[in-house]
Parts: structure tokens; C-alpha cells; sequence
């Protein structure tokens, strides 16, 4: 084999370190599959919903929290936003 090959061969066997992977347990666990795949599994079998895709301006503060939340809670950025809408609109309804 060539000294490339060896590179592309040794960059497929690295592992992806993610910030969820960081915050949350060492990195290397087993159980972490596991935990992934009932995850998306679950996520899978929700019900579809339509949505618009938007765009707006947030304070960069705002961004960086809204980030590190859904990195916590290992949801996305816009369902937190979806929850955060939902809460707010119940409110005002009552």
C-alpha cells in the first residue's frame, strides 16, 4: 500500500468527538450506542409535523446559551425554540 492510503486508512479508524460526548460521559463507552439508537428511534417514530423554515436575528448571548442547552439536553436548537414558542403562546391564552 501507499503512504496515502495508509493516511485515508488511519483517518477512517479516528473517532468523532462531539461536544455532547465531552459534557456528558468519557468518550470510548459502549453503552453510548445503545443510548443513541433508542434515541433515534424514538425521534423516528414521532409524528411528523409540518414546518416553515424562518429566519431571524438573535442576540449572539442568546445564541451561545440556546446552544449550550441543546447540547445538554441533546435536542435541537429549533425544538427548544418550538417548546420555548409553545410555552410562551399557552400563557398568553390563559
Amino acid at each position: 500500500m501507499s503512504k496515502v492510503n495508509d493516511i485515508k486508512n488511519m483517518k477512517r479508524q479516528q473517532k468523532h468527538i462531539t461536544p455532547t460526548h465531552v459534557l456528558t460521559e468519557t468518550v470510548g463507552e459502549e453503552s453510548n450506542v445503545v443510548i443513541n439508537e433508542e434515541n433515534n428511534q424514538g425521534r423516528k417514530e414521532e409524528k411528523k409535523v409540518e414546518r416553515k423554515r424562518v429566519s431571524f436575528d438573535l442576540r449572539t448571548d442568546l445564541h451561545k446559551e440556546l446552544k449550550m442547552q441543546s447540547i445538554l439536553q441533546e435536542k435541537n436548537i429549533y425544538i427548544l425554540i418550538e417548546e420555548a414558542i409553545e410555552k410562551y403562546l399557552n400563557e398568553l391564552k390563559k
